[in-house]
């Protein structure tokens, strides 16, 4: 008898979507429910107060309730090239850059720091 975990031909749903939060085959080009284009995601995480989508041009900031339990409709958008001073907090997890003349500080999980401090050095010099 064959288990689904012993067949690694199974494809992973590590594609969450970020407009309707569905996961998606990792090798989809369109959410599965509200046919979202996914290809130019980067990354996506869902963090306490907010939901962060990252593209090759922009960090896009969904966010949520004080809570954390459902997204208030503010959507945030940070074109890549108006950035800068970036900086990644430590110990204490901060994501800090200036957009348009202010300070923004996005207080991030362990895992999610990880992942766009991989990720975004590649897009833009940190």
């Amino acid at each position: 008898m064959d288990f689904p975990d012993d067949n690694p031909e199974i494809p992973g749903f590590n594609l969450i979507c970020p407009e309707c939060g569905i996961a998606n085959p990792d090798d989809a080009e369109y959410c599965l429910v509200c046919e979202r284009d996914l290809t130019n995601i980067l990354l996506f995480f869902e963090d306490d107060f907010f939901d962060l989508e990252l593209t090759e041009n922009c960090i896009i900031e969904y966010r949520k309730s004080f809570w954390g339990t459902r997204r208030t409709g503010k959507v945030l958008k940070y074109p890549l090239t108006e950035i800068s001073n970036i900086e990644f907090g430590s110990p204490i997890t901060r994501f800090k850059f200036d957009f348009e003349g202010k300070r923004r500080v996005l207080s991030l999980r362990e895992e999610n720091m990880k992942s766009i401090k991989t990720i975004l050095p590649k897009l833009i010099d940190c």
